[in-house]
């Protein structure tokens, strides 16, 4: 199954959408996912994607190092991917800083050269803002995480946690059934 999931490494909801798609695909889910940057912190949209490295929020600076990553290919984006979530979600540090960024690029096997270099470069945030218009224009993203199935149906889905592993497939057959073979809600909302 193809899913483009629009992601913000300052959204724990993204946070636990990845994990839990993670332990799905290591229960032998067959998953390609595609994960698209969509900003949830934007105080003037206007301004927002020509700000310089120096002046970025945290999630602009997580979204342009992650393109840098995504420059030295699909593996590393994904390494890089995780070891960021990892650093921002689980231990808590800081995702604008430039010394967590390093260390994440350092985790992940990255080029450190090629990644510092390519960092300062305006088109990384022209790339993510790309994505940004392209899920509000194409699928009428609101926030993050979305997520678009291969039926072209895009769900924005907040788990209360991220699902146990015993139940990680199950619950991703559940949602492929509602989201995809029966789409036929609008919303679904647990209201406790």
């Amino acid at each position: 199954m193809q899913i483009d999931i629009y992601y913000s490494y300052a959204c724990r909801e993204s946070y636990l959408v990845y994990t839990w798609l993670n332990t799905v695909k290591k229960n032998g889910q067959p998953l390609d996912i595609t994960w698209r940057p969509f900003a949830i912190q934007m105080d003037d949209p206007n301004e927002y994607w020509n700000q310089p490295w120096s002046t970025a929020n945290s999630e602009l600076r997580g979204f342009i190092a992650a393109e840098a990553a995504r420059r030295q290919g699909a593996e590393a984006f994904l390494r890089f991917h995780e070891a960021l979530e990892g650093a921002v979600h689980e231990q808590f540090l800081e995702l604008g800083e430039e010394s967590t960024l390093i260390a994440v690029t350092e985790q992940a096997g990255l080029d450190m050269d090629r990644f510092q270099a390519d960092w300062h470069d305006p088109q990384l945030a022209q790339a993510a803002k790309h994505s940004h218009m392209q899920a509000v224009e194409q699928w009428k993203v609101f926030g993050t995480p979305t997520l678009v199935l291969d039926n072209k149906h895009s769900i924005h889905l907040e788990l209360k946690e991220s699902p146990a592993e015993v139940d990680a497939l199950e619950t991703f057959q559940a949602f492929e059934t509602w989201a995809s073979r029966l789409p036929y809600s609008r919303q679904l909302r647990l209201t406790d």
